[in-house]
């Protein structure tokens, strides 16, 4: 099966290659948008240049077909050779501007009015000049052409002629008027479309930028979410599945050196384990067959014993009990610091649990003329029973040790949020709030205890620590409600989802009866 192999890059080039590639497409929609800007811009510059012109145009083209009629009839009325020269020069303006319209004009039936318009102009220009020169001959008694009449006869005719071309002019004055209005709304909708462009882009390239930035996001953050997860995997003390990180080069570097210090770590543990074993096996063996001569020695089985070798033999059995005791506190260590994955775990009745060992206390607790507060509540986990079982038992067992006569222990189980809470309190000398921590360590003891001559290991704390952990659970020390004496609450989680899943069953007694022990 084919498995996809990352491109041996370190974390640097990975971010500034993911950074390039995600600018990319935000470059390209930059770059759109300034064309697609710019090109409207030019449109727009065009249109407005044109509408200008055609509205200035129309305009003048009106003026001077008004100048035109004005000076032609003063010519024909005067007969001046500046007014000659005027007349020419207002009828080659009219020309030049109906010329400049047709170069700008692209409808064809505006071009054709153009045209005949200018023929019409071009035609009265023509009969104004025919009648100025008819005029001037008659005044120099030459004889006058066929079909020339009067001064007056002529203007009317030219009236006529001049409000032909001023509707003419009107009517083209309001057709390039809708002219501007089609360019108007042509620019409009060209706008409009590049409008729609951009969002277009827009809408393809940006979230492919967002696509490429996730994607590196997930490149660069998931192996470090394997190292976060390997390096959980380790302080859990679960060396046993193997670290595997896949990402670039320098974080997959990384992840084989905790792979080294993973199988480092597990052949440690395999070698503690095992020197814990032998040790324990060599030392029982000589330490039971030390008791039972100690014993013999007590009980005078070989003979009678003075009174300093009696209390020298006294001393010989209660430190070989205490060495009994340490050996197997040891064990019993070793095997709470074993790995969690190996443990076998089963459904725990932890109300049956607790009152279990609380039946094998009773002497004890008669002994002591010990009082109890018991509140439980019918909760099944799945976990090991041994380590639970262990748990219960080392924090009943100081809680005796450390209460005076007559005093109280409280023991309650009971479930919040996500947890399955176990608490004993005790009513002895307490711990000094800066040994709070240290307690929890191996072949630690507090002041107090030392002080009051209380014999301990020191690991039974550090036991229930480290059988609650491979419980993925917490222990803490808190501060009792009356103020005297230690109070610690065990916590093991039961549905949260980085741990095993734990079935818990919980009721609780009803109100009113007692707690069922």
């Amino acid at each position: 099966m084919y498995k996809f192999r990352f491109p041996s890059l370190s974390v640097s080039k990975l971010v500034l290659g993911g950074f390039v590639l995600a600018a990319l497409p935000l470059l390209v929609a930059i770059g759109s948008t300034v064309g697609a800007v710019d090109d409207l811009a030019a449109q727009s510059r065009k249109t407005v240049y044109s509408v200008a012109q055609l509205s200035q145009k129309s305009f003048m083209l009106m003026e001077r077909l008004s100048d035109l009629e004005r000076k032609g009839k003063q010519l024909l009325v005067f007969d001046d050779a500046d007014m000659r020269s005027a007349f020419e020069a207002m009828h080659e303006q009219v020309q030049d501007i109906v010329l400049d319209l047709r170069v700008r004009t692209e409808d064809e039936s505006l071009t054709a009015q153009l045209d005949q318009f200018g023929s019409e102009e071009a035609a009265a220009y023509q009969s104004v000049m025919e009648a100025q020169e008819s005029r001037k001959a008659k005044t120099q008694g030459t004889v006058p052409r066929r079909g020339s009449q009067g001064p007056s006869a002529g203007l009317e005719k030219f009236d006529g002629l001049f409000q032909s071309l001023g509707r003419k002019a009107r009517t083209l004055s309001q057709a390039y008027a809708v002219l501007i209005d089609q360019e108007v709304a042509r620019l409009d909708g060209h706008s409009k479309s590049v409008q729609d462009r951009i969002l277009v882009r827009s809408a393809v390239l940006v979230p492919g930028a967002a696509c490429l930035v996730a994607l590196f996001t997930v490149l660069i953050t998931r192996p470090i979410r394997q190292l976060e997860s390997a390096i959980r995997q380790l302080g859990s003390g679960d060396y046993q599945q193997p670290v595997s990180v896949t990402g670039p080069s320098d974080l997959t570097f990384l992840g084989e050196r905790l792979e080294w210090l993973r199988s480092r770590l597990n052949a440690l543990e395999e070698a503690k384990q095992q020197f814990m074993r032998h040790v324990s096996h060599e030392v029982k063996t000589p330490l039971a067959t030390i008791h039972e001569g100690t014993g013999l020695l007590a009980d005078e089985v070989v003979g009678e014993l003075n009174p300093e070798q009696k209390e020298i033999t006294q001393i010989l059995v209660s430190n070989t009990q205490r060495l009994e005791r340490l050996i197997t506190a040891l064990i019993n260590f070793s095997q709470a610091n074993a790995d969690p994955a190996a443990l076998r775990r089963e459904p725990v009745d932890m109300h049956a649990l607790v009152g279990e060992v609380l039946d094998e206390y009773q002497l004890r607790l008669r002994a002591k003329d010990l009082r109890l507060d018991v509140h439980l509540a019918k909760i099944e986990i799945e976990g090991n029973r041994e380590q639970l079982r262990t748990v219960i038992d080392n924090l009943l067992s100081n809680a005796v040790k450390y209460s005076p006569a007559g005093g109280l222990i409280s023991l309650r189980l009971g479930a919040l949020d996500h947890y399955m809470e176990l608490e004993v309190g005790d009513e002895g000398p307490g711990i000094a709030p800066e040994e709070r921590q240290q307690v929890f360590e191996p072949f630690f003891q507090g002041s107090k205890g030392r002080e009051l001559g209380i014999p301990g290991t020191g690991l039974g704390l550090a036991i229930v620590r480290e059988c609650v952990m491979s419980h993925h659970g917490s222990v803490e020390l808190l501060d009792p409600p009356t103020g005297n004496g230690t109070l610690v609450r065990v916590r093991i989680p039961w549905c949260e989802e980085s741990t095993p899943r734990l079935r818990v069953r919980i009721s609780f007694p009803r109100q009113g009866e007692p707690a069922d022990v």
